[in-house]
């Protein structure tokens, strides 16, 4: 028998989380990329808690600059306007000191499948970064689905550092939070999760 409070809007605490499914990510996210290379949907078993001996530590990720907003349409004019307009109108980031360090998290992006937004991340050069898996970060809270899986956008087997490119393509406006989750290259793995609050226009 379920708990009745498979919704999200009935999550008063973090026994009603527990009790939550996993959101899919595709029911956001059209396309996206890091380095160029797509991510590829999968059932995770440790987006939510690190295997084996390994354990969570502060993510090293952070945003290094502005969004930058292109158009599929590249061969029309219009299309090609908005995104330099938008480019050159907003500020999506704003990764200063004197910022409040929870601010910084947040990035302000273009919803709509004609739109990719291409966020820069520093992500750091040791220990590097060997996987990558990301998702709704609500998802992290939840036991996962009935087999304990949680979908994910995942990128294994690569060897990550210095300053990688994130290209997404959102379905819809709204605000999300999205939780990078990375796996480093020491003798026992190192688990992070760098929060992206997305408020997509």
């Amino acid at each position: 028998m379920g708990c009745g409070c498979n919704s999200r809007q009935v999550v008063r605490s973090w026994n009603d989380y527990l009790c939550q499914v996993p959101t899919d990510p595709r029911d956001l996210i059209a396309l996206v990329g890091i380095g160029g290379v797509a991510g590829k949907w999968y059932l995770s078993s440790d987006y939510n808690k690190p295997a084996g001996r390994s354990v969570w530590i502060n993510t090293p990720i952070a945003y290094s600059g502005n969004s930058v907003l292109t158009t599929k349409a590249s061969d029309e004019q219009q299309q090609v306007f908005d995104a330099t307009s938008w480019n050159f109108e907003n500020t999506s980031v704003n990764v200063l000191a004197t910022t409040a360090p929870p601010l910084r998290k947040t990035i302000f992006l273009r919803a709509g499948i004609g739109w990719t937004n291409s966020i820069p991340l520093a992500v750091g050069a040791s220990p590097l970064f060997t996987e990558f898996q990301l998702s709704l970060l609500d998802n992290a809270a939840t036991r996962g689905d009935a087999q304990g899986t949680i979908p994910v956008f995942r990128w294994a087997g690569g060897s990550y550092s210095g300053t990688q490119t994130l290209s997404i393509v959102l379905k819809t406006p709204g605000r999300y939070s999205l939780g990078l989750m990375g796996i480093n290259n020491n003798s026992t793995p190192d688990y992070s999760m760098f929060e992206m609050d997305i408020v997509a226009e």
